[in-house]
Order: C-alpha cells, then sequence, then structure tokens
C-alpha cells in the first residue's frame, strides 16, 4: 500500500509545523547607516579623536562627516549644552572645559551627534505555535554607539560617547487562548 504524493506532502508539511521551522518566521533589521561593520570599528574611529588636538578635518577622514556620514546630526551651541551636560545648573568650575569655551564662543560652536547602530529581530520558535499566537518568542541581537564631538572653528574640544556593544534579548508573549486572546487584550493587562 502506497500513500499518494499528495498524503506525504501534507505528512511533511504538517510534521514541519509542529517541529519548528524557525526560518519561516519573520525577522526585522534595523541599521542606522553607516561606515562601521560593528561596535569595535565606531569606538576605534572615535578614540582617535583628540580634544583641542584633533581638527575638523581629521574627524571627517574618520567617518564623522555631517554631509556624507548619513543620520549625522548638526547642534547649535544651544543643543551643545544641552547634550552634554546633565543640569545646566551646574558650578562652572565642574563643567569640562571645552563645554565652558564652547559657551564662551557662542555661535562659533557646533556640536555633531551620530548614534550609529545595527540591530536584529528574529522571531524564533515554533511556526504553528507563533502563527496561531499561542506563543512568540524574539531575539534581537546587535550594537548601538552614540558620540559627541564639539567643535568651536575647526578645532574639536570636547567629545563623549556611549554605547551598548552587544545587545541580546529575548522577548516571550504567551497567550494561553491563542487567536482568541490579544496580549494587551481588554483585560487591561498592559503588558
Amino acid at each position: 500500500m502506497t500513500a499518494s504524493p499528495l498524503k506525504t506532502a501534507l505528512v511533511l508539511f504538517h510534521a514541519a509545523l509542529l517541529c519548528g521551522c524557525s526560518h519561516l518566521l519573520p525577522g526585522l533589521k534595523r541599521e542606522v547607516s553607516n561606515p562601521w561593520p560593528d561596535f569595535a570599528g565606531v569606538k576605534q574611529s572615535f578614540d582617535e579623536i583628540v580634544p583641542y588636538q584633533t581638527t575638523m578635518q581629521a574627524v571627517r577622514k574618520l567617518g564623522f562627516d555631517p554631509y556624507v556620514t548619513p543620520n549625522m546630526q548638526i547642534l547649535n551651541q544651544a543643543q551643545v549644552v544641552d547634550a552634554a551636560l546633565p543640569s545646566p545648573l551646574q558650578e562652572r568650575s565642574s563643567i569640562p572645559r571645552g563645554i565652558v569655551d564652547c559657551m564662551d564662543a557662542g555661535s562659533r560652536c557646533v556640536g555633531y551627534a551620530l548614534e550609529p547602530s545595527r540591530i536584529q529581530a528574529q522571531r524564533v520558535g515554533y511556526l504553528l505555535l507563533d502563527l496561531l499566537n499561542f506563543r512568540r518568542d524574539t531575539v534581537t541581537t546587535g550594537w548601538k554607539f552614540a558620540a559627541l564631538i564639539v567643535v568651536i572653528d575647526d578645532q574639536v574640544v570636547y567629545t563623549q560617547w556611549s554605547g551598548q556593544p552587544q545587545i541580546e534579548t529575548t522577548v516571550r508573549s504567551i497567550n494561553p487562548l491563542g487567536p482568541l486572546q490579544h496580549i494587551e487584550g481588554s483585560m487591561g493587562l498592559g503588558l
């Protein structure tokens, strides 16, 4: 007794749905366009910028050029002070020299802010449970970096950075009623 090709295909399809097939699940890739392939690359470039030594021409060669590098923001003096100081009411002696010089320079002070990143979210797990909304697991990986470069008259006077060299998070949503239940349903759980 031989099974028909259609029955065999259906059995294989159902087995695949039950076994996983996480490669069939949707994913999302979010990349803030930038010239650096990873966190270490952008950090290495940023570390070559030395306040009161590096010129804006050298900064551009390192990849921090607001007219070439996508998504780089140009800040005016007030925005620079807001970005660099946790509180504008600090004693002047506790404010970094480059920011004090920026405040004194007025419109000659310009800041450049950039937040390059590469983040990927991928749903993993069992295709059937995901499709029917019983259980969804999403793994997010990547990196992000934030840089502030303050310049007066083409001379860097202050730098600041922060970031996450390695992002790896997993979010699992479980819905016991599957397609009949919304995770943020009418019960007001607000998950």
